[in-house]
């Protein structure tokens, strides 16, 4: 088949077939919890670890899907599978479960509703991103108190995170929002984690106010082996104007060396010695380099321009 194929409800369909109610509550109400797992030289990364949170957000949200951790692991093997012979040399997968609380009245129908689908990880899109960092921005928007709605559970409606991407893209179309809590402590941008390193401490806000990042996790287990110490903390934003690099760390980009804060540089070179570091040591536990495979989905000149200056960053590690 020429076409991707997604999973709906018991049933493999065309992409283009798949379809799901306007009665359901993912869609009226954002009654939905969410997972994404990306794959690395087409071999899925840390399923058993998103498969866990996904049923942690269930069981947080009262939703009962049906099915259980090691359905739902099979089921995204199974989807990834049968979608693999569609992906090019240099491309690779986020697959996506997606599971609502079903359809609400006057739909007779009052199961959940559970989708999972491939997409192709927009590498061409963040590649240039290693070499010059991202620039982060404090909105207005605060992140949602864990007091209100628990910040670990991966819920699908992201209106809050949307808000405060709006804002900082007022400052530019490629900003990044750092949300702030609501005691002015930094929390999360709207789909990444934050780590800055200050003191040749590498520094993270506490789990407890932020998401629970699969790939926050691993560098936190990256660094352990690298012996760089790891601080969780409540951080302001004032610790991060001091910071001597920051990156942020998510599904699709991995990690991201971060440019600038509300307009003020961090560090003298991206990425920063600690990031390249854990990019070097990501690259080692999943067997491709990250980088360089984004690179490889960029045109010819651009492609050949980047891959020679990231030669040339990785070799400052062997120097």
């Amino acid at each position: 088949m020429s076409e991707r194929v997604v999973y709906l409800n018991g049933s493999v369909v065309p992409e283009g077939e798949a379809k799901v109610s306007v009665f359901d509550r993912g869609f009226t109400s954002g009654d939905a919890v969410y997972e994404v797992t990306r794959s690395f030289a087409h071999k899925l990364f840390r399923l058993d670890s998103h498969v866990d949170r996904l049923r942690r957000s269930l069981a947080y949200t009262r939703i009962d899907c049906g099915l259980s951790a090691d359905q739902l692991q099979r089921l995204s093997e199974d989807v990834f599978e049968r979608n693999l012979h569609l992906l090019g040399e240099y491309d690779d997968y986020l697959v996506w479960n997606i599971i609502s609380r079903g359809e609400r009245p006057p739909s007779p129908n009052r199961h959940a509703t559970v989708v999972t689908y491939c997409v192709p990880v927009p590498s061409a899109n963040f590649a240039r991103t290693y070499f010059d960092g991202v620039t982060v921005i404090t909105p207005a928007t605060r992140r949602i108190p864990t007091q209100s709605l628990e910040s670990r559970a991966k819920i699908a409606n992201k209106m809050n995170h949307m808000m405060a991407k709006f804002e900082a893209q007022q400052a530019g179309p490629d900003a990044v929002p750092l949300m702030l809590d609501i005691d002015g402590n930094i929390t999360e941008t709207d789909l990444a984690n934050f780590f800055f390193v200050a003191g040749g401490k590498l520094c993270t806000p506490l789990a407890r106010n932020v998401l629970g990042g699969i790939t926050r996790e691993v560098v936190i287990e990256l660094a352990d082996r690298l012996g760089i110490e790891v601080a969780e903390g409540i951080y302001t934003p004032y610790d991060v104007y001091m910071a001597d690099e920051a990156f942020t760390t998510g599904t699709s980009e991995t990690i991201s060396p971060v440019r600038s804060f509300n307009g003020s540089p961090i560090g003298a070179k991206l990425p920063g010695p600690v990031t390249l570091n854990l990019i070097k040591a990501w690259n080692d536990l999943v067997g491709v380099d990250i980088v360089a495979r984004a690179i490889m989905n960029l045109g010819d000149n651009e492609r050949a321009d980047l891959m020679v200056e990231w030669d040339k960053r990785c070799a400052t590690l062997e120097a």
